[in-house]
């Protein structure tokens, strides 16, 4: 996707923000403005999305920096962020996107979930705009919040579907830990008999990871899976620099299947969306595309930008009845 020259000029004023602000909260802007072009925003648009953002983001640590051989040596560690990132912008201009990627991506897969999917996420939307810096810091980002979740690499011959509905039998009460997401995917790692339960399927390709993870939204509506969905698209957008596809695909799945009993589990209600009467008007892509275009919520943005997304790539109905749920509040347009 070629970007516009006034979201270059945004991305490029976004790029003095740290990755993160707050209580290890991401800095969505950079993201938020990718899917506003995407979505066909105004500049009036994006350039609102940029100043509603930047008041509550950390300024981006320019220094010390300091050689780097070994990236992995800056994994959890702030004062290491500038070494890593320069590390990162260096290999894309000597390597380019492609080598550079099918070099670096590797190591981090085992910690693809990351940050709530954020890291994977940032680094997919700077291919998506074909945009290096982007693509530097997601992978900076991703290296920072380095963290593996523990899990069986054992097979079992259920499929996606039934694997989620065989964790939620045996796992039917996972105490919600405090703190952020991370923190609540973490903690499921823990419990008793995790670790010697089989979730990776025999037989597992992209789209059976992205109808779980659509499935499980739209079951729940929770918020935590919203980034399922989000990330599924990421997942999506780097598996062509990954030189092991299957690999990555498993390391989310693994994700995905944690974030999923890290809500409770909350159980999955297959007419959720009709129940809520949230479809009871289906909105044309060309008035959800604009609603988004609209919204102060970053969270909406992104799953309006990769429910348009993956419904061009998957052509299925429910990411359209998905994005529709989104607005759900608003009037309908006349004519629409």
């Amino acid at each position: 996707m070629a970007i516009t020259r006034y979201c270059a000029e945004l991305l490029e004023a976004a790029s003095r923000y740290h990755a993160h602000y707050g209580d290890r909260l991401a800095n969505h802007l950079p993201m938020v403005l990718i899917a506003l072009d995407g979505l066909g925003a105004t500049r009036e648009q994006l350039r609102h999305a940029f100043e509603r953002s930047v008041p509550h983001l950390d300024l981006r640590p320019g220094s010390p920096v300091e050689p780097v051989e070994d990236v992995s040596t800056c994994r959890r560690r702030e004062e290491r962020f500038p070494s890593a990132l320069q590390y990162y912008e260096q290999q894309l201009k000597q390597h380019g996107m492609t080598d550079c990627l099918r070099r670096e991506l590797p190591p981090l897969l085992p910690a693809i979930a990351t940050a709530a999917f954020h890291g994977l996420i940032r680094v997919a939307y700077g291919i998506d705009a074909r945009h290096l810096e982007e693509v530097a810091m997601g992978l900076a980002y991703w290296n920072l919040e380095y963290y593996t979740l523990d899990a069986s690499n054992e097979f079992t011959d259920l499929a996606a579907a039934e694997v989620i509905e065989d964790v939620s039998r045996r796992f039917p009460q996972v105490e919600v830990a405090p703190g952020n997401i991370s923190d609540h995917m973490h903690a499921v790692t823990g419990h008793d008999g995790w670790k010697e339960t089989p979730i990776q399927p025999r037989q597992l390709g992209l789209e059976d990871i992205a109808r779980v993870a659509l499935t499980a939204y739209r079951g729940t509506g929770d918020f935590t899976l919203l980034h399922g969905v989000t990330g599924c698209h990421a997942l999506r957008l780097i598996l062509p620099y990954c030189p092991d596809r299957e690999e990555a695909m498993r390391y989310f799945w693994q994700g995905l299947v944690i974030a999923y009993l890290s809500t409770g589990p909350k159980p999955i209600v297959e007419d959720k969306l009709h129940e809520a009467g949230t479809l009871d008007h289906m909105r044309s892509w060309r008035e959800l595309r604009s609603l988004a275009c609209k919204s102060d919520d970053d969270h909406v943005i992104k799953l309006c930008y990769s429910c348009d997304q993956e419904y061009q790539y998957y052509d299925a109905e429910a990411y359209r009845e998905t994005a529709c749920s989104l607005f759900s509040q608003v009037a309908p347009a006349h004519g629409q």
